[in-house]
């Protein structure tokens, strides 16, 4: 017999307290960061007329809570939802039953659905995580164009920034090695801004255990993405690979440098006002990036 805490969806939001008729909907997502964020400018979207509550990896689906678009996230192991996948526990009906819609972005879901329907969501909509292979557009208009919309504005995250003075954040990793611009040249970057007073911060994201940093670099580790999405809000500058944290940075309205390699900036560039995109062949030269670092050090009004 499954034994499991019962979890209800939450009955009050905070941007929706004026409306409590408003339809509710359960968003599933299992994607790395990059995907959940290319997905959130579709979810703001909904939000406008929907109370969202997320369910999978709640460490990066908490980004969702912190930029208003969801109330809460749920992590996939609060509850057994893996018994979606063939026979529900009886005690997942209470959480699931308040929901009048269930959007699910993960592949081989048709099972899922179906139960999820069972469990009495009367609308259940899955699609695959991923855009397909041959897809040529931005990868956000991918997920937008799952639930009907031709397009969608870029993430602009308002939230309270962390204090780091005159800080330069640099992400020299991603979820795939072949996608990080050489770390000597991140080094030469850091050794550049340090010169132009900056104070360097270096982060890791939780897949990248492989990438060896110098000891003597002060690092953002052991913190949330939450906590790294403060930090990125409140520093003069970030640079970094095409990874989920360069993302988050152009998210929360960091000045951001994206470096692109072998993959396509038209399919997944970060997007954003502040965003600068530099792609090469195989990369940019380390002074194209030096000189874009120039002219936003130069708005920041950086010597």
């Amino acid at each position: 017999m499954k034994y499991c805490t019962l979890i209800m969806p939450p009955r009050h939001y905070p941007q929706t307290m004026n409306n409590p008729s408003q339809q509710r909907t359960l968003i599933v997502h299992f994607g790395g960061i990059g995907d959940f964020l290319l997905t959130c400018p579709t979810l703001a979207l909904l939000a406008r007329s929907r109370r969202i509550t997320l369910v999978g990896k709640k460490e990066r689906l908490n980004l969702g809570v912190l930029a208003g678009i969801a109330e809460s996230a749920i992590d996939w192991n609060a509850l057994p939802f893996d018994t979606l996948f063939s026979d529900p526990a009886p005690c997942l009906q209470p959480f699931i039953q308040p929901f009048d819609e269930a959007i699910l972005w993960m592949k081989d879901s048709d099972t899922a659905a179906e139960n999820l329907q069972r469990l009495g969501v009367l609308s259940v909509k899955s699609f695959p995580g991923l855009p397909p292979e041959e897809w040529n557009q931005h990868a956000s208009l991918y997920y937008a164009q799952c639930l009907g919309f031709e397009e969608v504005p870029p993430n602009d995250w308002k939230i309270n920034p962390s204090p780091l003075p005159h800080a330069a954040i640099l992400h020299p990793g991603s979820g795939n090695p072949k996608k990080n611009w050489p770390l000597e040249n991140f080094l030469d970057v850091a050794h550049y801004l340090e010169n132009r007073g900056l104070n360097i911060w270096w982060t890791r994201g939780p897949a990248e255990t492989d990438l060896v940093l110098p000891d003597n670099l002060s690092t953002l580790e052991d913190i949330s993405l939450c906590e790294l999405a403060r930090c990125l809000a409140g520093a003069v500058v970030y640079v970094g690979n095409d990874s989920g944290i360069s993302h988050l940075a152009a998210a929360v309205r960091c000045p951001t440098i994206a470096v692109f390699g072998p993959t396509d900036p038209k399919v997944w560039a970060p997007r954003g006002q502040r965003v600068t995109v530099l792609k090469g062949n195989p990369w940019p030269a380390r002074e194209e990036v030096l000189r874009s670092l120039d002219k936003i050090l130069a708005l920041s009004r950086i010597d």
